[in-house]
C-alpha cells in the first residue's frame, strides 16, 4: 500500500493512494476503469495547471517594475 507522502490541505489523498485506490476499486469493465483514471488525470493536471499559474501570478506581483 502507498505510504503517504503530502501535506498539501487541499490534497486530502496523496497521487499513490489515490491511484492505488482506483485501480482496487471494483470497476463494471475495462473502459470504465480507464475513464476513472483518465478524469483523475485531468482533474490534477487542472489543478496544477492552476497552481502553476498562481505561482506565476504571485511572483510577477513580487517583481519591482523597472
Amino acid at each position: 500500500m502507498a505510504t503517504r507522502t503530502s501535506n498539501s490541505p487541499k490534497q486530502p489523498i496523496d497521487t499513490y493512494t489515490r491511484l492505488a485506490h482506483l485501480l482496487h476499486s471494483p470497476a463494471p469493465d475495462r473502459e470504465a476503469l480507464l475513464d476513472r483514471l483518465y478524469e483523475e488525470l485531468l482533474t490534477r493536471e487542472s489543478r496544477a495547471y492552476a497552481a502553476g499559474w498562481t505561482d506565476a501570478l504571485s511572483e510577477a506581483r513580487r517583481r519591482p517594475r523597472s
